[in-house]
């Protein structure tokens, strides 16, 4: 077994465990408390990235480790993990199963493997650098759309735009497409590597957790992922480092069309 193929084996363990935790506690019901930035957090969180965490320091102690809940470690070695325990926290706490794990690893702050996980659905979207991306073991691609008028895109809700992304690029976008979805987070970036959606637009201000997982996935199918300014998405320098918006699509042409439409 290579060392990439250990690597995907590992990732797939956290998924499980993913899975395993949230679906119970999805069934059962969680409550949530407002962190200090104000997003929600709850007790499954918590758990799942500390089980998460166990792990990965087991399997691979000289690894780092990034995560929403418990902070950062040894950021600036080779391979650093980073982990997501529940993408869309708000609609799992209110009983809507339209939320995920997030879990990448990244190589010298470039992500070579993600993992979408969908505990409810029991869907896994994996994808792993230079291999095709798959949806529960079977592999998918983006489609191809050569204008927006053919497209449909997934966007976060207005008030994502409000403060940390230029309003105006998301007020100029969402009308070019033949008809949108909103809110549907890490479920929809699926959706577009398995060819249903053809854009997804997130609002700025993200951490590497929130998109790394995205890239290998996207890549894998086809598409294309940067953000707003058309530059990659990784790791970089650290958990200070913020996305300029994400957008990914299943076209290289609608991508060209949707940043020059943004950057208007």
């Amino acid at each position: 077994m290579s060392d990439l193929d250990l690597f995907v084996a590992v990732a797939h363990e956290l998924a499980d465990i993913a899975r395993k935790l949230a679906r119970i506690a999805f069934v059962e019901g969680a409550a949530f408390q407002s962190k200090s930035d104000g997003s929600p957090v709850t007790e499954v969180d918590q758990a799942i990235e500390w089980a998460m965490r166990d792990i990965i320091v087991e399997k691979f102690p000289e690894h780092g480790i990034l995560g929403e809940e418990y902070g950062n470690s040894d950021l600036d070695g080779e391979f650093v993990w980073v982990i997501d325990p529940i993408d869309g926290t708000k609609c799992f706490a209110t009983g809507l199963p339209t939320f995920g794990s997030l879990i990448s690893l990244c190589q010298n702050n470039t992500p070579v493997i993600g993992i979408i996980e969908l505990p409810v659905a029991e869907q896994r979207c994996v994808g792993v650098v230079g291999q095709p991306t798959t949806f529960n073991d079977k592999p998918v691609q983006c489609r191809s759309r050569a204008t927006l008028k053919e497209c449909v895109m997934s966007l976060s809700g207005p008030e994502f735009y409000k403060e940390h992304a230029p309003r105006q690029g998301f007020e100029r976008l969402w009308p070019e497409s033949e008809w949108n979805v909103y809110g549907g987070g890490c479920v929809s970036y699926a959706s577009l590597a398995r060819g249903f959606v053809d854009l997804c637009l997130d609002g700025a201000n993200l951490s590497p957790y929130d998109f790394c997982a995205y890239v290998p996935v996207i890549n894998g199918a086809g598409g294309l992922i940067s953000d707003w300014q058309g530059d990659s998405l990784g790791l970089h320098a650290g958990p200070a480092t913020r996305a300029k918006g994400v957008l990914a699509s299943g076209d290289s042409r609608i991508h060209d069309q949707a940043l020059r439409i943004i950057a208007e």
